[in-house]
């Protein structure tokens, strides 16, 4: 293990509160140095990393003692269950500095099965100063175990080559915003039926149905009045949050659904 880092995007995940982090995420690229960033960083204010603190100077300066680097060893092309042995060793330690300890394990997906199991096992039970950051561009190669203890960022939804499925259900979602309580509480039912990977995937998507919607030379060709629009982008960034925070889709549904039922029958 290394304690090694580079902050190429200290911007803030949309969604995601760096002040209450979860314990373990799944994500791609320098979202994992941010979070990492974060969850070492002193600030108080709203949005970390603070790029201020003494924790964030070292962070960005790769000398930070409780940011930890976990990659393959050069001779192996796999990672290997004797470095997450070392891990869990390491993880019992209380941080050197910050109030957390950040493990970042890179190409997450190269972790054998042995190696998987053996992180399952802190995982599952980790201390509350820990945050495991999985970084990689291949989710489905880590076992389900694994994948459902971890907050997953990697969004499967591409804007500029969007899943038509999920184009439709985040049209439909403003079709219902518009006629009110049945097609809103019908929606809701769809909704909470929806995996993790599938709700993210429906909420970028209808985040950038908001965005055009707002951004439209004829804003108001939904029949939706801008205010609702905007209102419910805002609620998307809730919903998102909590997605974030293990929240179930069951109860976030319910709060989208209620929320927005409750400005569109303001704004009829």
């Amino acid at each position: 293990m290394k304690t090694q880092m580079s902050v190429s995007d200290t911007s803030v995940y949309s969604g995601l509160n760096y002040n209450r982090l979860s314990h373990a995420y799944i994500v791609a690229g320098s979202m994992a140095d941010t979070i990492a960033h974060a969850a070492v960083c002193a600030g108080r204010g709203l949005e970390k990393p603070c790029l201020k603190c003494h924790h964030c100077d070292k962070a960005s300066r790769h000398i930070h003692p409780d940011i930890i680097v976990v990659d393959k060893l050069p001779d192996k092309r796999e990672i290997i269950v004797e470095q997450l042995r070392e891990l869990k060793k390491d993880v019992i330690i209380v941080p050197n500095e910050a109030e957390k300890k950040a493990y970042i394990i890179n190409n997450a997906d190269l972790m054998n099965i042995s190696a998987q199991n053996a992180f399952l096992q802190v995982l599952e039970e980790p201390p509350s100063y820990v945050v495991f950051i999985l970084r990689t561009d291949n989710p489905a190669a880590l076992l389900p175990t694994v994948r459902s203890r971890c907050v997953s960022l990697v969004s499967r939804y591409d804007p500029d080559s969007p899943d038509p499925t999920v184009l439709d259900m985040a049209n439909d979602f403003f079709s219902a915003i518009k006629h009110g309580s049945a097609p809103l509480t019908k929606f809701m039912f769809r909704l909470e039926k929806l995996d993790k990977s599938a709700f993210a995937d429906f909420i970028a998507a209808a985040r950038s149905c908001a965005a055009l919607i707002l951004k439209s030379p004829s804003p108001d060709k939904e029949g939706l009045p801008l205010a609702v629009v905007a209102h419910a982008e805002r609620v998307l960034v809730s919903a998102r949050e909590m997605l974030d925070l293990n929240v179930g889709t069951g109860h976030i549904s319910g709060m989208i659904c209620a929320d927005l039922l409750s400005i569109s029958l303001n704004n009829k």
